[in-house]
């Protein structure tokens, strides 16, 4: 009898012997069964509700079962390959722990209690997941590194993902309408302001229109307010903005301190430079490129290895 199968025999001997116990008082129980064989050893069902009851996030059985078949799968090539933690490193962990959380053996041993587990079963737990931790290195991230060409093609190809919020151009004229004008004036400014818009919109140079009438201290510009992202204007102007294409006009546009017209001169969707956005891509390419080899390595471990999953 090879040892998989003297592993499996004794599970089933135990499972039938407490069958046979309970039959004589009450209908049979079966306490525990084989969920899982990883070549050699084997996870039974109380094995894999301990690990559900620690992990409250994973309310999958099958999902743990094949994160428990993996860690069993990884802890055996390190027994193959030497990878191990010391007792002096682990006892170095378990004080660096109590140091971070200001405890003492006998408070964290209270902490632990509370939580369902002995100091033992909290540095068997500790040494898997060093040694998981050092298998990792290993033998996923040893060597894996990002070079320039494959950030500069990752920005190519993704340069939606670096977009900043549409901005606008705007080139305006204005008219100033004093809080104390008579109805009078206030009319003649309004009516001044459309000439001069039919005037800008039947193709008159708007920028010799601007210099010559246009109030606004930006007429010293030409009118040009620059690139702003939309929303940031006053509200009367992003209101009358929002619908035009460039070399489009809107106006009169009233507020309470005069008339604007407007045309709109540029629409651009600018892009965050590659400069400044080289270390984001690095970090998402190698955080992808270790996923991808991690991945690939549990392949490798599972097609090498005799699984059975009996869930």
């Amino acid at each position: 009898m090879n040892t998989r199968t003297a592993l499996i025999t004794a599970v089933l001997i135990l499972t039938a012997e407490f069958t046979t116990a309970a039959s004589t008082t009450a209908a049979p129980v079966v306490v525990d069964r084989l969920v899982a064989v990883v070549n050699d050893e084997i996870i039974t069902l109380s094995d894999l509700q301990r690990e559900l009851a620690k992990h409250p996030e994973i309310t999958s059985e099958p999902l743990m079962l094949e994160e428990m078949i993996d860690r069993k799968l990884q802890m055996a090539i390190a027994r193959r390959t030497g990878v191990e933690v010391t007792d002096k490193e682990l006892s170095d962990a378990v004080a660096d722990v109590l140091k971070r959380n200001s405890m003492d053996t006998v408070q964290f041993e209270a902490a632990l209690a509370k939580e369902g587990m002995t100091l033992v079963q909290y540095r068997t737990e500790l040494r898997e997941q060093m040694t998981l931790s050092r298998l990792f290195n290993k033998y996923v991230r040893a060597g894996l590194a990002i070079d320039e060409a494959e950030v500069r093609d990752y920005y190519e190809r993704n340069r939606a993902e670096f977009s900043l919020p549409e901005e606008v151009r705007v080139r305006l004229l204005f008219l100033k309408r004093s809080s104390t004008a008579t109805a009078a004036q206030q009319a003649a400014v309004r009516e001044r302001a459309a000439e001069l818009f039919r005037r800008a919109a039947g193709g008159e140079e708007f920028t010799g229109l601007i210099k010559k009438y246009s109030e606004s201290p930006t007429a010293s510009q030409d009118g040009d307010l620059g690139f702003l992202q939309r929303g940031h204007a006053i509200p009367e102007i992003d209101t009358a903005a929002a619908p035009l294409k460039p070399g489009e006009f809107a106006g009169p546009i009233e507020t309470k301190d005069g008339f604007y017209i407007i045309r709109m001169e540029e629409i651009r969707t600018p892009v965050l430079p590659l400069e400044k956005v080289k270390d984001r891509i690095s970090k998402t390419l190698y955080e992808q490129k270790v996923e991808n080899t991690y991945r690939t390595w549990l392949q490798a471990l599972r097609t090498e290895a005799h699984i059975e999953n009996r869930l």
